[in-house]
């Protein structure tokens, strides 16, 4: 007979670049799954978002962190997230950007220095309810690079307190990099390559030996319904802190589909060689969808890489299952713009006509693709489907949806000039009624990618953790030979658009307005400071 485990899913607190990044988080639906499937048989979990539990969220603190070869060093500061957002704020309003990067950037002489915020439960708030549950297996999500330092450490102290405890790293670094992540943590007793929804079952079990467990791409036939009660316990805030307002309306993450289409250089699916897009079963979503119903969910941040893939009778069959629960709903997750065609657009207008929900926001970037590489990625995709820029406008004049997009600065072929074309496209597109906001995103090297495999060598130093992420500069190109230049252009993008849009803290390092939901209302419509 197989012994039943008490097994706690973790994820750890944040680290970001106070100075170029905000603090964003969500939901790991991959963790939500892997709770939900143990829990399906018999095995006790817990899911631990150390970020939101216990009010983590508004538990930050600074530190000053030098980098300089492999000596790491960090300080706390004695001031507050909000002091330091408010002095940063006016002075990037105040400064040129030049002179706002002279005084921010993370790159002093030989030395990277950066603000970090920690933000969620200490290490010791983690360690004391682990002591409480005493579980015998922790799975740490490490999905980003940028969150290694904090990762490693939470499971290390684990493991010094609770040496029986077996520790267990799942996430894109651990699958880009397993055999360098277990040299440089030998204690770490299993690391998941790939999804780990197979996989974790046998761990718990006793089923496998091997430390390095392979497991590849997964169909969404293998995942489980998601089961509420293990999310429900940590208290999601209603102000969600990563993608458009739910304006009170209970959201959750939800993804229809997994898996990608496309093999872009930057992202880590385009590296994964049997990455496709894999569809959740019919049924499977509409009971799903019901027990969100059930629970109060009124909103759902769609989160599929490929969520319009599959042609007009595939989203119809998606719409009219959240229209049958009156579901608000927004993709967070990235609209093709190649894709959005006058038939898939006329979905997405009727939607919002009749009935209860409405689709509301809507995230579609320019993002570089391998036939427009070295050009401008807006111009050349206008261009290349002027009908789909007019839907756009369609989109936002005829159903009323939020419509943003972003660019990202410092892709490895892209030229200054390039990048302040796109800053006028983009500027064009706002004052003409195509887009509510553009973003600015800063290019990443993520290692398991065709840039870090081409460009790794422009990063700067790889210790340099918080820089793998997608706001903060942490490399160089042959184009923009300094690091510094790439912080330029950021902070001269972000400030020549903000001139003529609203920008908030959940899109951007640098808003120019408030949006906070509080006591029942929201302050989003906020006048636009120039």
């Amino acid at each position: 007979m197989i012994a039943l485990a008490k097994v706690v899913f973790l994820k750890p607190y944040l680290e970001t670049d106070a100075s170029w990044e905000m603090i964003r988080t969500s939901r790991y639906l991959g963790l939500w799954y892997m709770a939900s499937k143990l829990k399906s048989k018999g095995h006790s979990v817990w899911y631990l978002d150390e970020v939101i539990r216990n009010n983590g969220i508004n538990k930050t603190r600074l530190y000053r962190t030098e980098l300089e070869g492999d000596s790491y060093t960090e300080t706390p500061l004695d001031m507050s997230i909000q002091e330091y957002r408010r002095e940063k704020r006016d002075l990037f309003q105040s400064l040129s950007s030049k002179d706002f990067v002279d005084k921010y950037s993370a790159f002093q002489d030989e030395k990277i220095i950066r603000t970090i915020a920690k933000t969620g439960c200490t290490t010791e708030e983690t360690l004391e309810e682990l002591g409480i549950i005493q579980p015998d297996f922790v799975g740490i999500a490490l999905i980003s690079t940028s969150n290694v330092r904090a990762a490693v450490k939470t499971g290390k102290a684990i493991k010094d307190q609770f040496p029986n405890t077996k520790i267990i790293y799942g996430g894109h670094h651990v699958s880009a990099l397993p055999e360098q992540f277990l040299k440089e943590n030998p204690w770490v007793d299993y690391v998941v390559i790939g999804d780990g929804i197979d996989i974790v079952e046998d761990i718990v079990e006793g089923k496998v030996k091997d430390k390095i467990l392979y497991q590849g791409f997964k169909p969404m036939e293998r995942f489980p319904l998601l089961d509420m009660d293990i999310i429900e316990a940590i208290s999601y805030p209603i102000d969600q802190q990563y993608s458009y307002p739910s304006f009170g309306r209970k959201s959750t993450d939800f993804m229809f589909s997994k898996g990608c289409f496309r093999k872009c250089e930057f992202c880590v699916a385009g590296g994964q060689e049997d990455n496709r897009v894999v569809f959740l079963n019919w049924d499977l979503i509409d009971e799903q969808l019901s027990l969100f119903k059930q629970c109060g969910i009124e909103e759902l941040i769609i989160q599929d890489d490929a969520f319009i893939f599959g042609g007009k009778n595939v989203m119809a069959r998606k719409l009219a299952l959240m229209k049958k629960y009156g579901f608000y709903w927004q993709n967070s997750g990235g609209i093709d713009f190649e894709l959005l065609t006058d038939d898939i657009t006329d979905l997405f207008i009727e939607y919002n006509k009749s009935g209860p929900g409405r689709l509301t926001g809507m995230y579609i970037p320019f993002n570089p693709r391998l036939w427009n590489k070295g050009k401008s990625a807006t111009d050349t995709m206008i261009n290349r489907y002027t009908r789909h820029f007019n839907n756009l406008k369609r989109l936002r004049e005829e159903g009323g949806v939020y419509i943003f997009t972003s660019e990202i600065v410092g892709e490895p072929n892209q030229t200054w000039e390039t990048i302040l074309e796109d800053i006028e496209s983009h500027k064009q597109m706002i004052l003409e009624g195509f887009l509510d906001t553009a973003l600015t995103l800063s290019a990443t090297m993520l290692p398991g990618t065709k840039w870090y495999e081409e460009n790794g060598h422009n990063i700067i130093n790889k210790n340099d953790i918080a820089g793998f992420s997608l706001f903060p500069t942490h490399h160089k190109t042959k184009n923009l030979p300094d690091p510094r230049l790439i912080e330029e252009l950021f902070a001269l993008r972000t400030k020549e658009l903000n001139s003529i849009q609203n920008t908030y803290n959940w899109q951007t390092p640098f808003p120019n307005s408030d949006w906070a939901y509080k006591d029942g209302n929201y302050n989003g419509v906020a006048t636009l400071k120039l």
